[in-house]
């Protein structure tokens, strides 16, 4: 062997291997950049289903593609990117679903979802629904599927509106059709109130191509207590009952009758007075005349209005005797308080008042319904266009806190409405200013700020029409809402 032979073949070969080492890692590089340039497009168009892998310059698309279209979209992404000569289709197709169907069943404290979603919504429609719901296990057996009809992101909110005041019921979807089914309890006023707003809500929703179905029967009325006998005692007895008010013994003129009626209604909601009071025209009653007596009854209606159930005031020869428990502290005093200026001279008052023992704590859901089944029986009223609460308001008013300290974790919004007379701008001010009425007076009776958020909705959500005087009183209203956290 020549000696420039032996010197150039192990030359030439040392060469080859460096650039072949050389080759390798330059191609390692623009492979490894190609990726991240390719998969920055696909996560920019939120697609995560699609996976990218490069071979020189060359890429292969993968993956299951939710819709028909989207592959290829994919594709024409990538071709246009600095760098990438073609990009290979090779993704499939996600399963179409016939019928396309969706559930989601509440027992209590868990949720049960199954079923099929499209792509996206199955990606987020847990955690949505979550949120709606306070320590409520989630178990989901949901794929994702194609087939489904259009506005299942609203079928899925809905559903979890609807589970959110329902303790048992399940809602199923098949293809266009949605059925709403569960069990109310007979008797339950809570219930029958909540069947009310379950059948507006499904009655007034806006679904699209998809029907909803309520297949839960309606609950019976509470049965109504029988009529007190009255009883013709010198005197009277107001006494505080789940439905309202019992009103029992003598008035002295039919006109005072007339107005302790009128005051009991605003007080205790127009079905939740049971009037047994009977007229002895011109008579003293209990030794007071009519302008005495009328006062005192006011005063001790008022009482009443803020005791619990079994609170009751009765007025004899003997003096006005009050028993019952007040909802809070302040309530207590300020009813003693008023009582005693209302009282005459030559009358003694004998008190059994306390302050009412708490009730046990409820979940937001059950909570809600408790609230709202008050605001159902009476509505919280205010002086004539102003933001000042009217004080027949009151009891109401002592009755939601003593629910809203039944949850104390929720934070509630209070909402003001309005009807629709006068000017739109201040009306919407009106019922912002009667919101924070309400939020001032529930902070002054114990309840936290930061659980209270007032706002106003002036003339624009209206529950009745405006064209009667009975449906512009259903519309100027208050309503307390627990809001999701």
């Amino acid at each position: 062997m020549s000696l420039l032979t032996k010197w150039l073949i192990p030359g030439v070969v040392a060469v080859a291997a460096v650039t072949g080492i050389s080759l390798y890692s330059e191609t390692t590089k623009i492979e490894a950049d190609l990726t991240s340039r390719a998969e920055n497009v696909l996560a920019s168009k939120d697609m995560d289903w699609a996976a990218i892998s490069f071979d020189g310059r060359d890429g292969v698309l993968t993956g299951i593609a939710p819709e028909q279209g989207v592959s290829a979209w994919a594709v024409e992404l990538l071709d246009v990117e600095w760098g990438i000569r073609e990009v290979e289709d090779e993704t499939s197709l996600l399963a179409e679903q016939k019928p396309f169907t969706w559930g989601l069943e509440r027992d209590d404290d868990k949720l049960s979802m199954i079923g099929y979603l499209p792509y996206d919504l199955f990606k987020t429609a847990a955690d949505k629904i979550k949120a709606k719901f306070n320590d409520i296990e989630l178990s989901s057996s949901v794929e994702a599927a194609r087939g489904g009809p259009a506005g299942l992101e609203k079928v899925v909110d809905f559903s979890s509106d609807l589970l959110s005041v329902l303790p048992t019921a399940k809602v199923m979807l098949i293809d266009d059709r949605l059925t709403v089914s569960g069990a109310l309890e007979d008797g339950n006023a809570g219930h029958v109130a909540l069947y009310k707003a379950i059948k507006e809500k499904i009655d007034t929703a806006d679904l699209g191509v998809i029907k909803p179905d309520l297949q839960i029967s309606q609950p019976k009325e509470p049965a109504k207590a029988e009529p007190v006998e009255a009883k013709p005692i010198d005197g009277f007895a107001i006494k505080r009952t789940a439905e309202g008010v019992d009103l029992v013994g003598l008035v002295p003129s039919a006109d005072i009758k007339t107005a302790i009626n009128g005051l009991a209604v605003r007080k205790f909601g127009s079905s939740g007075v049971n009037d047994n009071l009977m007229v002895q025209e011109g008579e003293l009653i209990a030794g007071l005349g009519s302008e005495e007596y009328n006062q005192l009854a006011s005063a001790a209606l008022q009482a009443v209005s803020r005791l619990g159930i079994g609170g009751q005031a009765s007025l004899s020869q003997d003096g006005l005797a009050m028993t019952g428990g007040a909802f809070y502290e302040g309530a207590l005093q300020k009813l003693q308080e008023a009582l005693r200026s209302a009282l005459p001279a030559n009358l003694s008052l004998s008190s059994e008042l306390s302050v009412a023992v708490p009730g046990e704590a409820v979940n937001p859901d059950e909570c809600q319904v408790l609230l709202r089944s008050a605001l159902e029986k009476n509505t919280i009223l205010f002086d004539s266009g102003k933001a000042s609460i009217s004080a027949d308001s009151f009891g109401l008013l002592d009755g939601l806190i003593y629910t809203a300290h039944r949850c104390p974790e929720s934070k509630i919004q209070i909402e003001g409405h309005t009807d629709s007379d006068g000017d739109n701008f201040a009306n919407q001010l009106l019922s912002e200013k009667r919101a924070g009425s309400v939020v001032d007076y529930l902070i002054e009776a114990g309840l936290s700020d930061e659980r209270l958020e007032p706002k106003g909705f002036g003339e624009t959500n209206p529950v009745a029409g405006n064209d009667t005087a009975e449906g512009k009183a259903k519309n100027r209203r208050i309503e307390f809402v627990i809001l999701a956290q």
